[in-house]
């Protein structure tokens, strides 16, 4: 799989041109490091002096922390100086509370009522602490709103959730990280309808390497062409987290 590579480039100008406003869809399988993209786009977005809120559906908060760590961002600084802030719908769900500044907990959790209380908390709880500040808003993971929800009834939270975001009187960007090998075709699928932009993780594994290509699919540009990428995980922290490739006479 080695191929023909031009020069390797930061993970910050291949996010550079996101429009705000507009939704990327991160779809990866099961042996991907790409789950930590959103992460590392948090720590970058931190910096352009963006607010990142997260909406936490599969694990503790101390995980979360402690993920956001290994990108460089200092999570618990960030919470303390309004500019992360956490929605823990995992920890509502079960019963696991953490009293860190703007971590935000739901009386009870079921799909009916998610999405107006979560809109509450934006409402009433991180607007007002912006300060004009954008906002990147995560969906950690989608496939755990499934989980929670079931993909039927997923499907039509988000469909109410993108008119009742869009009245919001502030810029923003959402990112929606899925595993699909965890949900249907159909839902993958809708997934990708919905979102303005589409990264496709896929790994390759043979006997002397492992391998995973990103296919960046689609994007609302007039002039866009879908692209492939060669990850690289480097584990040093921020923006130097990934090496991206971009692959030479890739032909979609």
């Amino acid at each position: 799989m080695a191929g023909d590579y031009e020069e390797e480039f930061p993970v910050d100008q291949f996010m550079k041109n996101f429009i705000p406003g507009s939704i990327l869809a991160i779809i990866y399988e099961t042996y991907s490091n790409v789950w930590e993209l959103p992460f590392v786009m948090a720590k970058e977005f931190v910096e352009r002096d963006w607010a990142v809120v997260i909406t936490n559906y599969i694990r503790p908060v101390e995980y979360l922390l402690r993920d956001l760590k290994l990108t460089g961002l200092n999570a618990e600084e960030s919470l303390n100086e309004d500019r992360l802030f956490i929605i823990d719908v995992f920890g509502s769900r079960y019963g696991l509370r953490n009293d860190k500044k703007n971590v935000f907990y739901l009386d009870s959790v079921d799909p009916e009522t998610l999405n107006p209380k979560i809109l509450r908390i934006y409402q009433d709880k991180i607007i007002p602490k912006l300060q004009g500040k954008r906002l990147l808003r995560i969906v950690y993971p989608l496939h755990g709103v499934t989980q929670i929800a079931g993909e039927e009834a997923t499907v039509k939270m988000f469909g109410q959730l993108m008119a009742q975001y869009s009245k919001l009187q502030v810029e923003s960007f959402m990112v929606l990280p899925l595993n699909k090998d965890t949900v249907s075709k159909s839902f993958t699928a809708w997934i990708v309808e919905l979102s303005d932009y589409v990264l496709l993780s896929k790994v390759f594994i043979g006997r002397n390497q492992i391998e995973e290509h990103l296919y960046f699919l689609k994007a609302p540009l007039r002039d866009f062409k879908p692209e492939e990428y060669l990850l690289i995980k480097t584990g040093k922290t921020g923006r130097e987290r990934f090496g991206i490739r971009k692959i030479k006479g890739f032909s979609p």
